[in-house]
């Protein structure tokens, strides 16, 4: 899988839309920020970071279903993943490939766009109401937030298995990560509520930006873990008994 693995990521940091796409995900949330900046408006370094972190949120709800059908269902398209199988290797490696390979590419996307927006939030208003240790408040809390994002996107990696189509793939990845959004938002409303959402990762996306404590930590990435597994096991459950053409 190995060789797969750095096939994958070969074909996806070669891949203009890779690129083009990492630029607005990271340049968007940046330039919103920039813009509460330069409206003067009142904020400690802490709260523009975690400003910065929902607005990497909000925008990777846009972006990332392109991201995802390009790399999943342009690969069925283009018919890369009928090589692979030709070739010899396992749908299961092959599938792990692709997902890790999805998931390395959020990654760098989240890293990037995090630290750009990050030394906007400090270098504008300083180092300054933290709630916890420099390490806790904002490193630890930033790579379990990559995690939950990695997780909160594989949705769009399960859709993408299921359309074979490159544009109704994205628009079902919008529509997707618009419905959770909006039911998450929505459900917090109702007694209860709560509950549900504090177990999906749409959920932990916003709830880690309030809490870092340790129970806080191990929710997120538990619940991430799980949607993860979830995804992988039902895409192959598709994904082998495809008909490849």
């Amino acid at each position: 899988m190995g060789n797969l693995l750095k096939w994958e990521m070969k074909q996806t940091l070669s891949s203009k839309s890779f690129w083009i796409l990492g630029a607005a995900i990271v340049l968007l949330p940046a330039a919103l920020l920039l813009a509460t900046v330069a409206f003067g408006a009142e904020n400690t370094g802490f709260q523009a970071f975690l400003e910065g972190l929902n607005n990497y949120n909000a925008f990777v709800i846009m972006l990332i279903g392109v991201f995802t059908g390009i790399h999943v269902t342009g690969a069925f398209e283009g018919r890369r993943i009928q090589s692979a199988v030709m070739a010899g290797n396992s749908r299961f490696s092959i599938l792990m490939a692709k997902f890790m390979s999805f998931s390395i590419a959020v990654a760098i996307y989240s890293v990037a766009s995090i630290l750009v927006s990050t030394g906007i939030a400090f270098a504008s208003y300083g180092i300054n109401g933290l709630d916890g240790s420099f390490g806790r408040a904002v490193i630890a809390r930033t790579l379990v937030f990559i995690v939950v994002e990695i997780a909160y996107s594989a949705t769009c990696f399960l859709a993408s298995m299921l359309v074979k189509h490159l544009g109704g793939a994205i628009g079902l990845n919008l529509g997707l990560m618009l419905m959770m959004d909006l039911a998450a938002q929505i459900a917090l409303n109702f007694e209860g509520g709560e509950k549900i959402v504090r177990c999906t990762p749409v959920g932990q996306s916003m709830f880690i930006l309030t809490d870092c404590s340790n129970a806080s930590f191990a929710a997120a990435l538990t619940v991430s873990a799980a949607a993860i597994a979830a995804v992988i096991a039902l895409s192959f459950l598709k994904f082998r008994r495809e008909e490849l053409k």
